[in-house]
């Protein structure tokens, strides 16, 4: 098979498919954040996915019901991967403000709770879909955790 049959080089931030009839990004950097009011309790997540060159190129927010902070942080996790799958095949760069979520996923951690295993489990399936996948732990000031900060608290705000 000659990779010129499936693939041309756009620019080097995107490349198209001609297998899928579409442009997919050869690299990703995503943010991402959960938020639980009372822990348990009201609960969001979102992420902000950007290319190469720093341009954003998706956010999204989700309302998740009654759940805990750390459901929520897997479950934007889960969102980005899976929006992301769509989006490219290359190399994804993951940061989030979790340290449990990170050190989990990385293996650092052991994974006690059952519900959260299942999450991870589901990390761990999404993250095949990319030729790479780093996980960095980020400061909760770092901006694109920021941005995501605001808009799970955004979120919840509207379902009080």
């Amino acid at each position: 098979m000659n990779l010129a049959d499936h693939w041309t080089v756009h620019d080097e931030s995107v490349v198209y498919n001609k297998e899928k009839g579409k442009f997919l990004y050869s690299m990703l950097k995503i943010f991402t954040d959960g938020a639980s009011r009372g822990n348990p309790g009201p609960a969001a997540c979102s992420y902000q996915v950007t290319n190469e060159k720093e341009e954003q190129v998706a956010s999204s927010v989700f309302f998740l019901g009654h759940t805990t902070n750390n459901v929520a942080e897997y479950s934007a996790i889960i969102k980005a991967l899976t929006w992301a799958g769509k989006e490219t095949e290359g190399e994804i760069y993951l940061y989030s403000d979790s340290q449990l979520a990170i050190r989990q996923i990385t293996g650092a951690y052991r994974i006690n709770k059952p519900h959260l295993k299942a999450l991870y489990d589901e990390v761990m399936s999404l993250a095949l879909n990319f030729s790479h996948v780093t996980w960095e732990h980020v400061p909760r000031s770092h901006p694109g955790i920021v941005y995501c900060d605001r808009l799970c608290n955004e979120e919840l705000d509207r379902h009080q």
